[in-house]
């Protein structure tokens, strides 16, 4: 089947890895279609579709052009639908309306601070005007006392410098717009349009090694009975080396019991868990995840420690102190956001290859 990337051709796959790349699209908040008529998997950030509104103000009308022109630019690239209009109390609909204002400071220094109605309800973006602080200072957030039936964000940039204005505030502008878009979500490659460089390099470099084949044309070695041999040896011995190179490899096998609680309308899932090594080296020390959905409504429990209390009262055994532990300190809290518990051994541990 065809394989598109935010309508861009990436060849081929195998129509078994749609079910995959389906469930990875959904796990990521991207959008898939299935075009089955014309064999074709089609996936896209879910940026692409998104109305922007786009307004830039500043003194000078042709900065404003300018500016406007670089947006739109950087945004569609995303599949991001971007609209320019100065009268912004007209607008009724649209996933978000960014502004741009400038105005002169007093002195040479230069600040920047954001706006935001109260259809924007959390909006950070310090971290990304960051990459500016030693030029462009971030002096906070403020609340735009407007009613805009859509969220509103507004970027407010003081000083003189029209030269960084115009070219450092599309950017700026286009940071704004996909931090406020994504929220809270983790921006992937996919989401930022990144991949199609990756396939880019790949083309790159096919092209220079037809050039170089291109260069070298093949000739025909001669060569006598024994160096043929020898040849043929070293190849031998480098199958055999390869097929010996240290491979771990293990297999799951997750156990478990369902036993309801009726008096609380709860259930209790007891299971033991068994790691199998199937590869040909010892595994040291393995990690465990366990998922939990949704992670609210789900208690783990068992002889699982935190990790500051694993040495006082973990199993102690002849070699000192024995079990599971979380990881990290944060190990709490990482799980009720993402619903994963990881756990690792107390102590030193390893599971053995089977020798075959």
């Amino acid at each position: 089947m065809k394989l598109s990337i935010n309508n861009r051709d990436w060849g081929t796959i195998p129509s078994h890895s749609v079910a995959a790349i389906q469930f990875y699209c959904a796990e990521n908040n991207h959008q898939f279609h299935l075009d089955e008529e014309a064999q074709r998997v089609e996936v896209r950030s879910s940026l692409h579709g998104k109305k922007v509104w786009l307004s830039v103000n500043t003194k000078n009308a042709t900065i404003n052009n300018e500016i406007t022109e670089k947006v739109i630019g950087l945004l569609t690239a995303y599949g991001i639908v971007v609209s320019s209009k100065r009268d912004t109390g007209t607008i009724r609909e649209g996933d978000l309306l960014v502004e741009l204002v400038s105005s002169h400071s007093q002195g040479e220094g230069k600040s920047v601070s954001v706006g935001y109605n109260e259809r924007l309800n959390s909006i950070n973006v310090k971290k990304n005007l960051s990459l500016y602080k030693n030029e462009l200072p971030f002096k906070g957030y403020y609340l735009i006392p407007e009613h805009h039936s859509i969220p509103h964000l507004r970027c407010s940039i003081k000083g003189k410098d029209e030269k960084f204005l115009l070219k450092e505030s599309p950017v700026l502008l286009t940071q704004c717009v996909l931090k406020t878009l994504l929220g809270n979500q983790k921006p992937s490659l996919l989401d930022l349009n990144v991949l199609h460089l990756f396939q880019m390099g790949s083309n790159q470099t096919g092209e220079t090694r037809s050039h170089t084949d291109q260069k070298n044309p093949s000739k025909d070695i001669q060569m006598d009975d024994k160096t043929y041999e020898e040849i043929k040896m070293r190849k031998a011995n480098r199958k055999v080396q390869k097929a010996q190179e240290k491979k771990p490899y293990a297999e799951i096998y997750f156990d478990y019991n369902v036993i309801p609680n009726r008096k609380s309308e709860r259930y209790t899932i007891k299971a033991d868990f068994f790691i199998k090594n199937t590869g040909n080296v010892d595994l040291m020390n393995p990690k465990i995840c366990f998922r939990m959905d949704p992670p609210d409504k789900i208690e783990i429990g068992g002889q699982i420690l935190p990790p500051e209390m694993s040495e006082i009262f973990s199993l102690q055994g002849q070699n000192g102190a024995q079990g599971w532990k979380y990881m990290g300190k944060d190990w709490l809290e990482k799980a009720y956001s993402t619903g994963e518990y990881w756990i690792e051994s107390i102590q030193e541990s390893f599971i053995p290859q089977v020798k075959r």
